[in-house]
């Protein structure tokens, strides 16, 4: 039977109320014997305290609208684990209503289920630490109302740092915006230029940019928004080489030795040492040592995080726990034979406690997660 939450949701109220029609309980009984999981749905369901709360949330997650999403993207050959997405949706609401009861099983359960917590783990938060030029370090959270130096040059809080133009600041000197693993940050610089900050990155910028140029240096993630100065070219320094831009849209990762650059709107080139590459809206050049390559991008993939969402498009389960780690603030370690180069595709808000993250992957993979405070452990199931 078509998998639609709001549908089974009113199944399952009839079904505990003994209010299901005879056309309806066939219906019911074809989802039972789908799978466990929907039987274990329906058996946290029976021991619930409010259960026309519980299955309002389930109403509330609309999978024909997560699957049309996902099948938009034409990806035929993962057609198959993108059902399995919207069907998850159904087990992620019973989840919900687990945790919040202290119904997730365990292993001392006498269960081997696919994913074990000793606590859940709450996503990035808003905040950063900016260490001045000379040495002072200031922590930018919720607790931070304001922040300046002498000059009023910075000011700042929990979701964002101004560095305001006052022309009062050696252009020479290099502060730092550091975003730590559980964290994400935005700045505004003193031309105007807004930088959205990843997670387990460093951006490092003068207070007031020279005359001919603006220039500023990174590690790990950020996604720039450019001002326009035809007159004063904006570039943006790596390991692996730089960018250069007048005003423009564009994403940069750089969390190694590599590059990958991104653009979205305007034009950049693309520089290692004598070589260079340009690039138009909607293509990514690549940047390794001795070695540059563009290509044709995935928006949505690339800016995903920007975007407020895990989106895993043919992606191993090394690159997902890559993300994982520095979302989550999380030390992953692999146990037994897990495929390393198997590839999983699918999409999450990143707004979510990671529990929820990896019960959608524990669902349609056959991999089995335990956390244990600040470690995460993948192992195949048995």
């Amino acid at each position: 039977m078509e998998e639609n939450s709001g549908h089974i949701s009113q199944l399952l109220q009839k079904f505990l109320f003994g209010q299901l029609t005879d056309v309806e309980k066939v219906e019911f009984e074809e989802w039972l014997q789908a799978n466990d999981q929907n039987r274990r749905l329906l058996e946290s369901f029976r021991k619930a305290k409010n259960i026309e709360q519980d299955l309002a949330i389930v109403k509330q997650l609309d999978a024909n609208r997560a699957w049309q999403k996902l099948n938009n993207k034409n990806e035929k050959s993962n057609h198959k684990w993108f059902i399995g997405i919207a069907a998850s949706l159904l087990l992620l609401a019973s989840f919900f209503y687990l945790w919040r009861n202290n119904y997730l099983r365990t292993e001392n359960d006498g269960v081997h289920t696919s994913l074990y917590l000793t606590q859940d783990v709450e996503p990035a938060q808003s905040g950063a630490i900016l260490q001045l030029s000379n040495g002072e370090k200031v922590a930018l959270n919720d607790k931070t109302s304001k922040t300046y130096d002498r000059n009023k040059t910075f000011v700042g809080n929990g979701r964002e740092l101004i560095v305001n133009n006052t022309k009062s600041q050696h252009v020479s000197r290099l502060n730092s915006l550091i975003v730590p693993r559980a964290s994400f940050y935005k700045i505004t610089l003193s031309d105007g230029t807004r930088v959205w900050v990843n997670a387990q990155s460093n951006l490092k910028f003068p207070a007031q940019f020279p005359k001919n140029e603006r220039r500023v240096s990174l590690e790990g993630e950020a996604y720039f928004e450019v001002a326009h100065d035809a007159k004063k070219p904006f570039f943006v320094e790596s390991k692996a080489g730089e960018i250069k831009v007048l005003g423009t849209h564009f994403n940069v990762f750089a969390y190694h030795d590599d590059i990958r650059a991104t653009l979205v709107e305007g034009k950049v080139e693309v520089r290692q040492q004598e070589n260079k590459l340009e690039l138009n809206p909607g293509e990514f050049a690549s940047l390794s040592k001795n070695n540059m390559i563009k290509g044709s991008a995935d928006i949505q993939q690339d800016l995903a995080w920007h975007n407020n969402e895990f989106y895993f498009k043919k992606e191993t389960i090394v690159n997902i726990a890559h993300q994982l780690s520095r979302w989550y603030d999380l030390d992953v370690k692999f146990r037994g034979n897990v495929q390393l180069n198997k590839e999983y595709s699918g999409s999450i808000q990143r707004d979510v406690k990671l529990s929820q993250v990896l019960e959608m992957l524990s669902y349609v993979s056959n991999l089995r997660f335990e956390i244990h405070g600040k470690e995460l452990i993948i192992e195949n199931k048995s």
